[in-house]
Formats: C-alpha cells, sequence, structure tokens
C-alpha cells in the first residue's frame, strides 16, 4: 500500500522556529515528499496534477511543529471551497482506523463517546479563506471559554472523528450539542510566495497577492506534545515514542470547488511519526561540551603547576642568608 508505515522524524529543535507560515527558519530539518492521490480511490491517474506534498516535523521539548508545503496557483475567494485548504489526522483510540477516520462503525444516529470508543482520531482543519496570510490562528480565548475546539476567526479548528459522518469541533458532539470540555491547542499560519507578509498584512489587503499566480502554499502548525483533554479527542505525543499520523489537502481543481470527500491524501494509511529525543545539533553540542570540558581541565592543571612554581621561585629568591656576628665588629 502507498507510503503505509514511512516514517517522519521529529527531531529536537529547541528555540528556533516561529510559527509565521514561513520556512526560512526550518533549513535544518528532514524534508519527506508525498505524491498526492484521491483519498478515496488512491489513483495515480487522478493526482493531484501541481506537485507533492512535503512535510517537515519538529520539537522543543515542549510543542510539536509541522510545516507543509504543496505546489498550487493562488487562489483565494469568500467561498473556502474555491481555496486550499489542509487537514491533519492522528489516531486516538486503540482501534483508531485510517480508514473511514477512525472506522466507527455506528450511523450517525447512533454514533457517540460509549457506542465508539476507541476509534477516536484526532483532527485539525484549516480553511483559509478568512485567515490573513502571516497571522496566527486557532487557539483563542474566545472559544476556549466555549469549551469547544472551534476557530471562530480564522477556521483552523480542532476537531475528532470517530468516522466521516461522526465528526466535530473538540467539546461539541457530531449533532452540535456543545459539551465543553474541549480547547483548541492549536496554532497555525499560512502564505503563498505571492503573498508578502513582510510588513504584515491586514483585511484590507485581500486578496494578499497575485490571483492566479504560480507558486507555493506554506502551513506551519505547533501543538504542545501534551494537553489536558479529558474527552479523548486529543492525540498525546511522547518523545521516545512513534505515532501514527496522516495529511490531506482540498484544491479546486480546474476551477471546480470541491467538496468534502474530494480530498488529496498522502498515503493509503497510517505514516508513522517518530519524536526524537535528541536533535541533529545536539552531539555536535555535546562533544564541543566534552572538549570545553577537557580544555577547562587542562588549563586549570597548567595554571597550578605555573603557580606552584612561581611560588617556590619567590619562596627562594626571599632566603636571606645568614651571616653571624663576629665579636670584632660590635
Amino acid at each position: 500500500m502507498r507510503n503505509m508505515g514511512v516514517k517522519l522524524q521529529a527531531f529536537y529543535v529547541p528555540g528556533s522556529i516561529t510559527i509565521d507560515g514561513l520556512d526560512v527558519d526550518w533549513s535544518s530539518v528532514k524534508r519527506n515528499s508525498f505524491a498526492l492521490n484521491p483519498a478515496l480511490t488512491d489513483d495515480p491517474d487522478t493526482a493531484y496534477p501541481s506537485g507533492s506534498m512535503e512535510i517537515k516535523v519538529a520539537h522543543d521539548g515542549r510543542d510539536i511543529f509541522f510545516l507543509l508545503q504543496i505546489p498550487g496557483a493562488y487562489k483565494f475567494d469568500v467561498n473556502e471551497k474555491n481555496m486550499a485548504a489542509i487537514s491533519l489526522m492522528f489516531p486516538v483510540g486503540d482501534d483508531a482506523t485510517y480508514h473511514n477516520m477512525g472506522g466507527c462503525p455506528e450511523a450517525s444516529t447512533t454514533c457517540n463517546a460509549t457506542s465508539c470508543f476507541g476509534h477516536e482520531v484526532d483532527l485539525l482543519h484549516f480553511e483559509i479563506n478568512q485567515a490573513i496570510p502571516g497571522r496566527l490562528y486557532g487557539e483563542n480565548i474566545a472559544d476556549s471559554l466555549n469549551g469547544t475546539g472551534r476557530d471562530s476567526f480564522g477556521k483552523l479548528n480542532d476537531g475528532y472523528a470517530w468516522n466521516p459522518h461522526c465528526r466535530s469541533y473538540d467539546g461539541m458532539t457530531p449533532t452540535g450539542v456543545v459539551t465543553g470540555g474541549g480547547q483548541n491547542n492549536w496554532r497555525g499560519s499560512w502564505t503563498h510566495s505571492t503573498t508578502d507578509t513582510k510588513y504584515g498584512l491586514v483585511a484590507a489587503d485581500s486578496p494578499y497577492g497575485a490571483l492566479d499566480g504560480t507558486g507555493t502554499y506554506t502551513f506551519e502548525f505547533a501543538r504542545p506534545l501534551r494537553t489536558n483533554d479529558a474527552l479523548q479527542q486529543d492525540v498525546q505525543f511522547t518523545i521516545g515514542s512513534t505515532h501514527g499520523m496522516s495529511a490531506a489537502f482540498w484544491y479546486p481543481v480546474a476551477g471546480s470547488a470541491w467538496m468534502p470527500y474530494q480530498h488529496y491524501s498522502v498515503s493509503c494509511d497510517w505514516l508513522q511519526l517518530e519524536i526524537i529525543t535528541n536533535g541533529p545539533s545536539l552531539p555536535s553540542s555535546s562533544k564541543l561540551g566534552s572538549a570545553l570540558s577537557v580544555f577547562s581541565l587542562l588549563f586549570a592543571l597548567a595554571s597550578l603547576a605555573v603557580a606552584v612554581t612561581v611560588g617556590w621561585r619567590i619562596r627562594q629568591s626571599s632566603r636571606i642568608a645568614f651571616n653571624p656576628i663576629s665579636s670584632s665588629s660590635l
């Protein structure tokens, strides 16, 4: 099966990544490239025509970071289905399958936290028609106070699913009842090659870039490795462990608005995401630290030797020869 079990590695990269929708601070992180085939058919003959999705993952010991880049002409429209959208999916329950978004066999009228227990998948879904390039979306106080994972401002939503017909925001049932206890833990931003975010964009700058201009979409996300989720709706990442994940992309190919089921996927099953304990920079730092320690020890020993030598010479030079006083000198 295509890309089944392919492993991505999230290395430890502390203090170097800013969530601004730009890739300039990701140069040291390994890139993984995936063809985008239709999720329902996996037909390579109808793959996303503009190219592959590139994914990079890193962590700083507290948060995990994702960078996703997809080539495509720039689209911006008030209707989100005429624009690009992106999603990440992670298994939460022990029985959660990639196929059918968790694989719970219950219908939309009977699925609930009890009948579908163990089939939970964690979802991030970002539709960019309300989001200004380079600005931060996702986690916000207003929606957190409501106890849901919804993003009312930029549509970077934190959700869950048991199957394609039973999904919702964290803290809300698939039928729309707010149960509370949910929270949007994601932060994210986006840009396109045609957008210039150097001086900061505002809503009045819409459409923010050259429509139909050639370039690449860049999506950047971050979330704490661990959350306070008590609803079985968030994946809990652990350093040193491997987790399942997948990514999907929506785009209005040939100018036609997409439908929810018309998305492209990076694989036919879960990719493997390994959270690495140490990063590429740590071994060299450790070697540098060891070298400095050895140098410090040698320097201290040399200093001690010099101090002993100087002390001995001073002691020798300060001695005065004893001359007895003769009786004739009195």
